[in-house]
């Protein structure tokens, strides 16, 4: 069977993961939203982002535990739902644009599915999972390591971590522009789209000269976004 997955960009996602797949029906699987006209009944991400769920868990847990071993149980576990939350991983899920590669329905792919913090989040443990499935713990959980351990290295104790983990992006942007004596950013509401219960809100950020798109269920997480998207560009993050 053909796969619906583009396979030049799947080799771009095992050369930033430094491993290669070896299922594609299981892979195509994981990227298939529930909203996909052409998903077969119960061929979608949803069993395996429960799997994966427990798998990114389990392994952030350890790397945390190793990492700081004098840190308090009380702060490992806000360090770990802050790391591992929808936005936390979305963050992750965006860095590797796991987005390009989803299969979505109509309807989602017009109301912004790519771009959902929701969604994408859910693609990411289904992307472990997968990986667990393929190749075992030892191997995701290299993957895993690999992928969060830049930022929790680069604090030197758990409470630093905390404050790096705060993802007050909005803040750090304006703070960069009034270093550089230049006017804080802006933010405007291009968008507002869907029924009440699934709003997505796409607000525009420009500052510094770049320009960037936001999208969120609310306008701070737009921002959020939106800001989170120049410091990339501008190799911040």
């Amino acid at each position: 069977m053909t796969s619906l997955l583009d396979r030049n960009k799947v080799i771009e996602l095992e050369k930033k993961l430094n491993y290669k797949f070896s299922d594609f029906d299981l892979l195509e699987t994981a990227f298939t939203h529930p909203s996909a006209e052409t998903a077969e009944k119960g061929k979608n991400y949803q069993r395996l982002e429960f799997l994966g769920d427990e798998v990114v868990g389990l392994a952030v847990s350890r790397l945390l535990y190793l990492t700081f071993p004098d840190a308090e149980e009380g702060k490992l576990s806000k360090a770990r739902s802050n790391l591992i939350d929808e936005q936390g991983l979305a963050f992750n899920a965006k860095s590797l644009e796991l987005g390009e590669l989803m299969i979505l329905g109509k309807g989602e792919e017009k109301m912004y599915g790519r771009e959902k913090d929701s969604i994408l989040s859910d693609v990411f443990e289904s992307l472990m999972a997968v990986i667990f499935l393929e190749a075992g713990w030892m191997t995701v959980l290299r993957i895993i390591t690999d992928i969060f351990t830049p930022l929790i290295n680069a604090s030197p104790d758990i409470v630093d971590l905390l404050d790096h983990i705060n993802r007050d992006y909005k803040s750090r942007l304006q703070e960069i522009a009034q270093e550089l004596a230049l006017p804080v950013p802006t933010y405007t509401v291009i968008e507002r789209m869907g029924p009440e219960h699934d709003l997505v809100f796409v607000i525009e950020c420009s500052s510094m000269g770049f320009t960037s798109k936001g999208f969120g269920r609310n306008k701070k997480a737009a921002e959020q976004d939106a800001a989170m998207k120049i410091l990339k560009e501008m190799r911040v993050l």
